[in-house]
């Protein structure tokens, strides 16, 4: 009898850990199934964003050229018209919503490993000099300016996030290639004074290179 109980008991034992091993397929089966379906629903949902994205970008290239033919047609008419005219042509420039070309100056940044007194050169003061390069080229009346081909518009900044430099929520990485449209020499003058921003940086923590061109181009923000 007792033998009997034993058997019973070992039979009851390797029926119930069949039992679960089978819920336990069967949920797994469920659950890879429920991961297949949301990850197709998610593909379905990336493809559409990617194709409404594709249709605003090419609705907005149809509205800048529109823009621009009611530009010059108003410029043809008489010299108020003109003086609207490159209003708006000065203020889409501004809020980096065309692309832009005309002379100006090209500045090359590659920072130092170690400052002048031996601290190491840090993403904090890479940011401050990026930020103070901008300002200067802004006060000698820069059009438009990108960093690394991002176009750094009206409301745009450059921040340190997690020790990261960021503009607008993009991470940009050394060297850093910063573009100015503008009158060129106003503008080289006002970078290479004595005791400006390029000398203190140069003497400090980087290595700096300031290229006059005829003719630069900037595209359009990719933020906009």
């Amino acid at each position: 009898m007792k033998k009997l109980s034993k058997y019973l008991g070992v039979a009851f034992f390797l029926v119930s850990f069949a039992i679960t091993v089978q819920v336990r397929i069967t949920n797994d089966s469920s659950s890879t199934a429920s991961q297949e379906k949301i990850a197709t629903k998610l593909k379905d949902e990336i493809f559409e964003l990617n194709s409404e994205n594709e249709k605003l970008e090419r609705k907005l290239d149809s509205l800048d050229k529109s823009l621009e033919t009611i530009r010059n047609k108003a410029s043809e008419n008489d010299s108020s018209n003109l003086e609207k005219s490159n209003l708006i042509k000065k203020y889409t420039i501004f809020c980096s919503k065309t692309d832009v070309k005309g002379q100006g100056m090209t500045i090359k940044y590659y920072p130092n490993e170690y400052r002048a007194n031996g601290d190491k050169v840090s993403n904090s003061d890479i940011t401050k000099d990026l930020i103070d390069i901008v300002n200067e080229l802004k006060n000698a009346g820069a059009e438009a300016i990108s960093i690394n081909n991002y176009r750094f518009g009206n409301n745009s900044s450059i921040e340190m996030e997690k020790n990261s430099i960021v503009i607008d929520g993009e991470k940009i990485k050394a060297p850093f290639t910063i573009k100015a449209i503008g009158n060129s020499e106003t503008m080289n003058s006002s970078l290479i004074r004595p005791g400006g921003t390029i000398e203190l940086i140069k003497m400090d923590r980087a290595k700096i290179e300031l290229i006059i061109s005829k003719e630069i181009k900037i595209s359009k923000s990719i933020n906009m």
